[in-house]
């Protein structure tokens, strides 16, 4: 009995006062994409990552979170083209290329 209050307690303060996965997945996904509207696009990629490790059970948050992740790749890859020189230029157009062709994919499902 001893080893089943410290669990039940656990499940109380969980379920009384705590955010769901789904909602904490949520908020981390405003994050990136406040991060990849600044242009900080490797704060939006780490925002996403964490989210990733973080809550593996917000299935919804994790899809959109793939979204998210191939729109701040695609958008990188597009705002480091239009930099580029022309030793650079091939692979990011290639690049570019291959996540909105990704993103296209993606968003069928």
């Amino acid at each position: 009995m001893k080893h089943y209050l410290p669990l039940a307690a656990l499940v109380l303060m969980c379920a009384c006062g705590g955010t769901s996965p789904e909602e904490e997945g949520g908020r981390m996904l405003v994050q990136a994409r406040a991060a990849l509207q600044a242009k900080d696009y490797n704060a939006a990629k780490d925002t996403i990552l964490s989210l990733r490790k973080r809550f593996p059970t917000a299935i919804e948050a994790r899809k959109r979170a793939i979204l998210l992740l191939d729109s701040v790749e695609m958008i990188a890859a597009e705002d480091s083209l239009a930099k580029a020189d022309s030793a650079d230029w091939e692979r990011l157009d290639v690049k570019a290329k291959f996540f909105r062709r990704k993103l296209q994919e993606d968003l069928k499902r």
